[in-house]
C-alpha cells in the first residue's frame, strides 16, 4: 500500500478543481400562498353533496408553510385541476360541465376531448420494480441534483421510502451518465443504503473516474473494508478529473484515517490541516485526527450529525459515548453498525432500532438480528413483564411469538410485541416484522377479542384477506363490529372490487364523536383526493369542527410543480416532489393540502396503489379502536 503520508500529499496535487457539491442544506421557507393547487376541505357553505342513493360510489370515470385552511382562492376562480372546489360550486376535476352558456351541452357531447400524455398508460419497465420504463423524464441531472439536495432521506414514509428505493436503483435507459450514476450513489449512501451502492458499483465499475473511485472508497468504508477503502483512496489521488468540493473533503480525511491506520501521526495531522482549507466543518472525526496528530485524547464539541467515517477516526482513539452515536449517527453509521459483528453488543442492538426507525434497515433485517440475538426467556415472563428490557425484550418476544404455537399465547405475545415496538416509534415496521406469525394464526371466535390487531397487522402489510378474515370473526362475535375498518380496507386495497360500500359504517362514528377532528379532517382530504363522493354525515361532522392548519407545508411553488410533473406523468420527479411536500415525517405529519395534493399526484402519475398506501399512512395511527382490542 502507499505510505500514507504520501498519500495524503499526492490529494493535495491531485485534487485541483470543484465542482458543484452533490449536496447541499435544506432549505425550508415559510409562504404565504397556496400556489394556486391546493385542496382545501369544506366549510359549512361549500358542501360536496350527492344524491343519497350514489354517496357512497366513486365519481364517473370522465374525469416552508402555506395559508391556513379556508383562506379564500386567489383571485381568478379556481380552474386549477387539483381544486375541490370552483366559484360556482361545481366539480373540479378537468371533465367537469361547462358552468353558463347551454350551448357547450353540444360541443362536449359532439368534439372528442383532445388526448394528453396523462391520459396514457405509461409504458412499464420489465425488471420487476412496478415502475415505468422512463423515470426522469423533464429532469436533468442538475435538476434531479438540486432537488435531492432539498428533501429528507432517507424517507421516514414506508411508502415513499419503497418508492425512493424503486427509483434510485432503477435508473432508466436515458439516464446513464456517469454523473447521474455519481448522484445516485450518494443518495444510495445517504439513505444507509450501502450494500444496493456496492450493487451498483458492481455492475457499473467505477473505472478511472475519480469521482466514482472515491464514492467507491467511502462505500467500502461503510461495509467494514479499510484496506479496499484505503487502496481507492490512494488510486484517486492520482487519477485524473475532478470532483466535488464536498466529497473532496470527505476523501482527505479518509486519508487521514488510513494514516490512523498505519500509526503515521504527521500524515494524519496534515490530512486534518488540508481539510480544513478545503472547508471541511468541526467534527469528531477531524478533531480525533488533531489529537491523534499530537497524541493527546480528544475533545469533542457538539455536532448535528456524526458521520460514518467521524466515527471510524474516533473509535482510534477511543470511540464516541453510545448515546451520542444513536442520537446523531448518520444512516450508513447505523446500519454499518448494526450488521457489523465487532460492534458491541450494547451499542449494536440499539442501532438497529435507530437504522429501522429511518427505512435505513429493513423489517427483514430487523427479523434476522431480533432472532439471532433474542435471549430463551419463557413467554409467561415475558406476558407478565418479567425477565429483559428495551431492544432484549423486543427481541425476545418477537422470538417467542414466532415459536410459540398455542392460539391463544401465540395472540397475547404478538400484542405484547406490538405494544412495546410502538413505544418506539417502530409499530408499521413492527407489524411487517410480526405479520408472518400472525397469518399463522388462524381467526377464531374464543380470539376475537385479537381481530382488531389481525386487522391493522393485515392492513399494514397489505394482507387485505387477512383483515377481512378478522372483521369476520368480530362480527360474529357479537360485540361492537369493526365495520369502520372494513371502510379503511377499501380506502387502502387497489384491488377493492366493490368500492365505496363500506363507507355507511363511518356515519355512526362520526356522529358519535368517535373521529377527533384531526382524524375526521384526514380521512375527509384521503377520499377526496382518491375520487370517492364522501357521504355528506361526514362533511356535516367536519363541518361542526374547526379545521386544522397545523402540519408540514413546503415552500410557495412547489406544490404547483408538483401538479405539472404528475400532469406529464413524470414519476420520478413526481415522487420527489412528493418527498418534498410532505415533509421529514411523511403523511402522518403533514398539511392536509399537501397531503391531499400529494395522493392526488401519484394517483394521476399512474402510481394508485402507493396513493392508497400514502393515505393508509396518515389515516392508521389515529383510526379509531374499538375496547376489544
Amino acid at each position: 500500500m502507499v505510505h500514507t503520508h504520501r498519500i495524503a500529499t499526492t490529494l493535495l496535487a491531485g485534487f485541483l478543481s470543484i465542482g458543484a457539491a452533490l449536496t447541499c442544506p435544506r432549505v425550508h421557507a415559510q409562504d404565504t400562498s397556496s400556489g394556486g393547487d391546493s385542496y382545501t376541505p369544506p366549510s359549512s357553505n361549500a358542501k360536496k353533496r350527492a344524491p343519497r342513493d350514489d354517496a357512497y360510489s366513486p365519481p364517473p370515470d370522465k374525469r416552508t408553510y402555506l395559508q391556513p385552511l379556508g383562506t379564500p382562492t386567489p383571485s381568478g376562480g379556481s380552474d386549477d385541476m387539483w381544486s375541490t372546489h370552483s366559484s360556482g360550486g361545481g366539480n373540479s376535476d378537468a371533465g367537469q360541465s361547462f358552468r353558463s352558456d347551454p350551448s357547450t351541452a353540444v360541443m362536449r357531447d359532439t368534439i372528442p376531448p383532445a388526448v394528453e400524455k396523462g391520459d396514457l398508460a405509461p409504458v412499464m419497465s420489465n425488471d420487476g420494480s412496478g415502475l415505468p420504463y422512463e423515470l426522469w423524464g423533464g429532469m436533468d441531472v442538475n435538476a434531479l441534483e438540486k432537488l435531492i439536495s432539498t428533501i429528507e432521506i432517507p424517507p421516514l414514509s414506508p411508502a415513499l421510502h419503497d418508492l425512493w428505493k424503486k427509483l434510485i436503483t432503477s435508473p432508466s435507459g436515458s439516464a446513464s451518465s456517469d454523473n447521474f450514476t455519481a448522484l445516485r450513489l450518494e443518495a444510495l449512501y445517504r439513505s444507509g443504503l450501502a450494500r444496493e451502492a456496492a450493487a451498483e458499483f458492481a455492475k457499473q465499475p467505477a473505472g478511472d473516474n475519480p469521482l466514482l473511485v472515491s464514492l467507491e472508497a467511502r462505500n467500502e468504508l461503510a461495509a467494514g473494508h479499510a484496506d479496499k477503502a484505503c487502496e481507492l483512496v490512494s488510486r484517486s489521488a492520482t487519477l485524473k478529473g475532478s470532483i466535488p468540493a464536498r466529497l473532496k473533503g470527505q476523501v482527505i480525511l479518509m486519508a487521514g484515517y488510513c494514516s490512523e491506520v498505519q500509526g503515521d501521526k504527521a500524515a494524519a495531522g496534515l490530512a486534518a490541516d488540508m481539510a480544513r482549507e478545503e472547508g471541511v466543518e468541526t467534527s469528531p472525526g477531524l478533531q480525533a485526527l488533531d489529537a491523534f496528530s499530537v497524541g493527546a485524547k480528544p475533545r469533542y464539541s457538539a455536532v448535528k450529525q456524526i458521520s460514518l467515517l467521524d466515527y471510524r477516526i474516533a473509535e482510534r482513539v477511543g470511540g464516541l459515548p453510545h448515546k451520542l452515536v444513536l442520537e446523531k449517527g448518520e444512516p450508513a453509521l447505523l446500519v454499518a453498525l448494526a450488521t457489523d459483528h465487532s460492534t458491541p453488543v450494547d451499542l449494536g442492538l440499539p442501532a438497529t432500532e435507530a437504522a429501522a426507525r429511518l427505512n435505513a434497515l429493513t423489517p427483514e433485517m430487523l427479523a434476522g438480528i431480533y432472532r439471532v440475538n433474542a435471549e430463551k426467556v419463557p413467554p409467561d415472563d415475558l406476558l407478565n413483564d418479567r425477565g429483559p428490557k428495551g431492544v432484549p425484550r423486543r427481541a425476545a418476544l418477537f422470538k417467542a411469538a414466532e415459536d410459540e404455537q398455542t392460539p391463544m399465547r401465540k395472540a397475547r405475545l404478538i400484542r405484547a410485541f406490538l405494544d412495546d415496538v410502538k413505544h418506539e416509534g417502530l409499530a408499521m415496521i413492527g407489524a411487517k416484522m410480526i405479520s408472518q406469525a400472525a397469518a399463522n394464526l388462524q381467526p377464531a371466535p374464543e380470539i376475537s377479542w385479537f381481530a382488531e390487531t389481525g386487522v391493522e397487522i393485515g392492513l399494514a402489510t397489505g394482507r387485505f384477506d387477512m383483515a377481512r378474515n378478522w372483521i369476520q370473526v368480530a362480527d360474529q362475535g357479537g360485540g361492537p363490529g369493526l365495520g369502520h375498518w372494513r371502510a379503511l380496507i377499501d380506502i387502502a386495497d387497489p384491488n377493492e372490487p366493490d368500492r365505496g360500500r363500506s363507507f355507511s359504517a363511518l356515519e355512526n362514528y362520526a356522529a358519535n364523536g368517535r373521529f377527533p377532528p384531526v382524524a375526521l379532517y384526514r380521512l375527509t382530504t384521503v377520499m377526496e383526493a382518491l375520487d370517492y363522493l364522501v357521504p355528506i354525515p361526514l362533511w356535516d361532522a367536519a363541518n361542526k369542527v374547526p379545521q386544522p392548519t397545523s402540519g408540514y407545508l413546503p415552500e410557495t411553488g412547489v406544490l404547483t410543480e408538483l401538479q405539472v410533473a404528475s400532469k406529464k406523468q413524470e414519476f420520478g420527479h413526481t415522487v420527489l416532489l412528493v418527498m418534498k411536500a410532505l415533509g421529514p415525517n411523511g403523511a402522518a405529519d403533514a398539511n392536509l393540502i399537501a397531503l391531499g395534493d400529494s395522493i392526488r399526484a401519484l394517483k394521476r402519475a399512474g402510481l394508485e396503489a402507493d396513493a392508497r398506501r400514502l393515505g393508509l399512512e396518515a389515516l392508521l395511527p389515529t383510526w379509531p379502536r374499538t375496547e376489544m382490542n
